[in-house]
This record gives C-alpha cells, structure tokens and sequence, in this order.
C-alpha cells in the first residue's frame, strides 16, 4: 500500500482532466496554504510549475529571478491514463515517487494519486504531513476542473 492515496472524481473526460493537471497546473496549483507549495527560494518568488511532457521529461518550478528547481523526473507519460514522476524536497536523502491514474468513470473520471517512498527519501514523519497537504492540493485541482466543467455547460446552454 503507498504511503499517501487519494482518490476523488471530476466531470471532464479523461483527456481533458489529463491536460488540466500537466498542462494548467500553474492555474490550479495552490502555492500558498497550510503547507508551503513552492520550491522557491526566500529572496525570489515562484513563477511556473511545469512538466516535460515526455518519459524522462522533468518536472521543475521556475523563480523570478530565472533560477530552478527540479523536483523530480517523469517515469511515465501515458496521456491520458497515466502520469508517473519523482517529488524531491532538496532537505531529502532521496525522492518519493508519485503516480496518477485518470480512469474513465460515468460522464468524467476517476483521478488516483498515490505518493510513495517517504522512508527510502528519509523522511517517513512527513507522511501524515504529506496525506494532509496532497489532499489540499487535489482539491484545487477538483475545484478548477469542476469550474471548468461548469463553464463548458453555460457555452452549451448558449449555443
């Protein structure tokens, strides 16, 4: 069983639901909260969150002052069922592995994110941590993909 699993349904196709969390992360990503959801450094503030959308692609943030961070590498790529990819804290002795499964369900789609290795990276008292705070930030992700769910009804409405 991972460390971390959270699963939660939203009302976009899987492609869409897909492409909203690699591609407009930088909409929904909560950078500010309970937890620190940024990388960046305390003399700069964070620009971008993005993925390389490939195997092997990195998965960075960018600062204002044009530096970055690499928080981890991408071991799958399987748009629109699969995303897999490394998450490093730099305090870390190694990184956890975090894997996403977007799955057809009814008219939208099931998203399971599991998050996995906290004792092989050193850090096994940050799970509970970590349950709480993946939790915070899936629920932007829902939250922006029900939005634009919402939106997409009212188009239709006014077709």
């Amino acid at each position: 069983m991972p460390d971390v699993k959270l699963e939660a349904t939203v009302p976009l196709p899987s492609a869409q639901a897909f492409d909203i969390f690699v591609q407009q992360m930088d909409v929904w990503w909560p950078r500010q909260g309970v937890f620190p959801y940024s990388f960046a450094p305390e003399t700069t503030r964070p620009l971008h969150i993005r993925f390389d959308g490939r195997e092997g692609g990195r998965y960075y943030e960018t600062f204002a002052d044009g530096s970055e961070y690499l928080i981890g590498t991408i071991s799958v790529w399987n748009p629109p069922l699969e995303l897999a990819y490394g998450w490093r804290d730099p305090t870390w002795e190694g990184s956890t592995d975090i894997r996403l499964c977007f799955a057809p369900e009814g008219e939208g789609t099931r998203v399971t994110y599991t998050q996995d290795g906290f004792a092989s990276a050193g850090a096994p008292w940050l799970i509970p941590y970590y349950q709480i705070g993946c939790g915070q930030t899936l629920a932007a992700y829902i939250a922006h993909c029900r939005a634009l769910s919402a939106l997409q009804e009212l188009e239709r409405g006014h077709e």
